[in-house]
């Protein structure tokens, strides 16, 4: 509730904000995207000796928590493969790149400026890789899993291709401990497990269900170091996710980017529904850590890729890219075939849809007895106010709006480049437009008490739907409007519906009456 007060007026409210939804219209242009030649079987061996003496010499790794799995074909309605990618990691500045070096064109993800290492891609031949730490593998960091991702989109074309460049990388004596998923253009769908000592390999096809999912451990390591801190509720929800959608026939990206890579649930929460009624441990009404759960404070970007099937065009592969907070980005189209990224996703400096997810996070988060949480009545609301009641209505019109697209009888691949554009250029200035929606309320008279100002509110009405009522009232004041998450100067805490300031701004000032739980 916010609302304007001058000591020589009567009440003034603040105008009310509403969320927006930007749909520009769609622009269609043809751009000719030049075809590269394959690359011989002599070139990858010339590349792999030349990449593998700056391999072994770096010291630099992802010391992530990632999420991940992988599907095949036999999972999904469609028949096409599927990997996916939660990134977590300390940087928040996540790109996409493009790159076309003279070897196999790929987009990749990486932090922000970085054009040595990538942490996930996929290239022009339908070749896809991420990866994960494995904790319980052999504990030596010898290995650089950035610059090897690299490598493999440089030169694979296979999921076999992949096992050899690891093969030939452990007889260089390169060490890893981590999980690659990777799929490719001919049905492959594995995920091997790599250690200092031994390289496992599991072929989705191969498994009951047709997919495989991964967290911080490796199914072939020490299996004494497997608990909730290398991801084994991630890893047992992320499953159980994938096996229900698996047996529905809805194991499709739009299901994993809304049903499983925002998942907030706890290992002794689930499930959990959002928004959260109710008390966590010691923390605000509503409000969550998620620490351990697939939706991490600490994941950063989202790395989704649904394959082709074997015999159609690797053009066909497309990235539903997010870089940001699950929390607060969206996902959206990418193609290698199109030849580049929007410069939203790789931009002069940093990503400006990464930038701006980071605003609408921070404002997700609040900070409850010194840990920041996530408030889930922030997220949804059942008056339709929340920014998950904007966010997924946005994101299910990308999904619609690029069915449409692919399906449409005038489709061409030269239109690839002007959709992708067009539409992270839509969804980055709605998330600019969107501001949080606050309740006002109006005083009927101007009180006086002492020349003090004397604020008096309605209680709060459960118009949210909230099932207690609040334990009081925080009051802020500011001299320019309140928007998103400035909440000015904070004056007090009252339990009741009424505040005095007795030093009142002169001029007038602006006031925000927060109800806690």
């Amino acid at each position: 509730m916010t609302f304007f007060y001058n000591h020589n007026d009567t009440m003034h409210l603040q105008a009310k904000h509403t969320f927006h939804f930007l749909i520009p219209a769609l622009i269609i242009i043809f751009i000719l995207i030049p075809v590269n030649s394959r690359l011989s079987k002599s070139q990858y061996h010339n590349i792999t000796t030349l990449q593998h003496r700056e391999i072994t010499t770096s010291q630099h790794h992802d010391l992530n928590e990632c999420t991940t799995g992988v599907a095949s074909g036999a999972a999904t309605p469609d028949g096409r493969p599927l990997l996916w990618k939660n990134r977590d990691c300390f940087s928040e500045n996540q790109e996409y790149h493009y790159v076309d070096n003279g070897n196999i064109p790929f987009i990749g993800l990486t932090y922000a400026g970085n054009i040595v290492r990538y942490y996930a891609g996929v290239n022009a031949a339908g070749f896809a890789i991420e990866n994960s730490i494995a904790h319980n593998l052999t504990p030596y960091w010898g290995g650089d899993e950035g610059l090897m991702m690299k490598l493999a989109l440089e030169i694979c074309r296979t999921v076999d291709d992949f096992q050899e460049l690891l093969d030939t990388l452990f007889q260089a004596n390169n060490d890893y401990n981590s999980n690659f998923g990777v799929i490719d253009a001919f049905g492959g769908a594995a995920i091997f497990e790599a250690s200092s000592r031994r390289c496992t390999r599991y072929d989705a096809d191969e498994t009951e269900d047709g997919f495989l999912i991964r967290s911080n451990f490796a199914v072939s390591g020490n299996q004494n170091q497997i608990d909730d801190e290398t991801g084994l509720h991630r890893f047992e929800q992320a499953n159980n996710h994938w096996k229900n959608a698996v047996d529905n026939g809805r194991l499709t990206p739009q299901f994993i980017y809304q049903q499983v890579i925002r998942d907030l649930s706890q290992p002794d929460l689930v499930p959990v529904s959002i928004p959260f009624d109710g008390y966590y441990d010691d923390f605000s009404y509503g409000c969550l850590p998620n620490d351990l759960s697939i939706c991490r404070s600490s994941t950063r970007s989202v790395f989704l890729v649904k394959g082709v099937e074997d015999g159609e065009r690797p053009d066909d592969t497309v990235i539903w890219a997010m870089v940001g907070s699950p929390l607060a980005g969206i996902a959206t189209p990418l193609w290698v075939r199109a030849g580049s990224v929007p410069e939203e996703y790789d931009g002069h400096l940093h990503s400006s849809i990464c930038d701006r997810a980071a605003e609408i996070k921070d404002w997700i988060y609040v900070s409850c007895n010194w840990v920041d949480v996530v408030d889930t009545w922030r997220l949804f609301k059942w008056d339709r106010t929340g920014y998950w009641n904007f966010s997924l209505l946005l994101e299910d019109y990308v999904f619609d709006k690029t069915e449409q697209f692919l399906s449409s009888p005038n489709f061409s691949y030269d239109q690839m480049a002007e959709f992708q554009n067009e539409v992270a250029q839509q969804v980055v200035d709605s998330l600019q437009a969107w501001h949080p929606t606050y309740e006002t309320v109006e005083t009927l008279e101007v009180i006086y008490e002492d020349n003090n100002i004397v604020l008096i509110w309605d209680e709060e009405d459960n118009g949210q739907h909230r099932q207690v009522a609040p334990r009081g009232y925080t009051v802020y004041r500011s001299d320019y409007p309140f928007r998103e998450s400035d909440r000015g100067q904070r004056l007090s805490f009252v339990e009741d519906n009424r505040f005095v300031d007795m030093d009142a701004l002169k001029g007038g000032a602006f006031y925000r009456v927060e109800a806690m739980y």
